[in-house]
């Protein structure tokens, strides 16, 4: 059973920590349900395009944050074969000239919506773009009290970060191309935290207490996981949980599934918050920018793309 945060309770600092600790907990979530179902009838459809068509909607240089992904794309670091799933991903652009697109182009790149091909989805997407960023700022403000942060030390770091937004279409298993492959082989995050809705079936697990737990999305909430980022910063007080999306046995139908990555700015150090370690605790991890963090777990997982 996950454990739900209220983002307007005090005083239950030790149960959020408990969350943490978890690392995947529930809050109610402020996207309105419409939002998602129009944002989920848009993604279907473009799934549903022909390949040579999706193909044409690849932004290179952007290391799979922008625009489309095809099967086959992603390898786990445990997976015997790349993950069985396509992507879309799409964020907020950045103004030209502004320090953080310049110095780390390839994580602002510009958002690309084919709203040639499926009309209105530019509108439908830059909005949940939006409220979902809203609602993880709203999470983290709760957290910082919790851990003994100032209130705004997050915001700063989110300030102008590349948050970004990733739809997964997960085809019928029966369509993989061998028994090695999955929809998404096990892993963790490497965010701040990472926040996903309702899909349209079921599939995700977490793994807790050294067992495998299925993941069911209550209406009207959002699950939120604890991504690498915030592990470090809490010297592992915060538990970037293993989880990963397995289709049922007899499965037969399809996933599509919304998260949002909540990433800190590139030039983050992460150190971590004196709040969250006892005196005389060895430290856990060497500090690293999160752009460091970044850059390594893409290398790792396939997807750095080489200048």
């Amino acid at each position: 059973m996950l454990k739900e945060i209220a983002l307007d309770a005090q005083g239950d600092d030790q149960h959020i920590r408990a969350a943490l600790r978890d690392g995947f907990f529930l809050v109610r979530n402020t996207v309105p349900d419409g939002l998602l179902d129009e944002a989920y009838a848009q993604l279907g459809a473009f799934f549903e395009l022909p390949a040579e068509v999706k193909a044409d909607c690849r932004v290179p240089g952007a290391n799979g944050q922008s625009g489309y992904l095809p099967p086959l794309a992603e390898k786990g670091e445990k997976g015997r074969a790349p993950d069985w799933k396509e992507l879309f991903h799409w964020g907020a652009p950045l103004p030209s000239g502004h320090p953080l697109r310049e110095r780390y182009p390839a994580r602002y790149p510009q958002p690309y919506f084919p709203d040639h091909l499926v009309p209105g989805m530019s509108g439908t997407l830059g909005e949940l773009h939006a409220r979902t960023a809203r609602f993880q700022l709203d999470v983290m403000r709760r957290l910082a009290g919790a851990l003994g942060a100032a209130p705004g030390y997050f915001e700063e770091m989110l300030a102008d970060g590349p948050v970004v937004n990733r739809a997964t279409w997960y085809p019928p298993m029966a369509q993989a191309p061998s028994a090695d492959h999955v929809w998404m082989v096990e892993h963790q995050d490497f965010d701040l935290i990472t926040a996903l809705p309702r899909a349209t079936a079921a599939g995700l697990e977490v793994r807790m207490d050294g067992v495998w737990t299925p993941v069911e999305v209550p209406e009207g909430y959002a699950v939120l996981n604890v991504g690498m980022v915030l592990e470090r910063l809490t010297g592992g007080l915060a538990r970037a949980a293993l989880h990963r999306v397995v289709a049922a046995p007899g499965q037969g139908g399809g996933r599509l599934s919304l998260v949002q990555f909540c990433h800190p700015t590139p030039w983050t150090v992460l150190t971590p918050l004196r709040s969250c370690t006892a005196d005389g605790e060895p430290d856990r991890y060497p500090a690293l920018t999160a752009h460091d963090l970044f850059q390594r777990t893409m290398y790792r997982i396939n997807r750095l793309e080489q200048p």
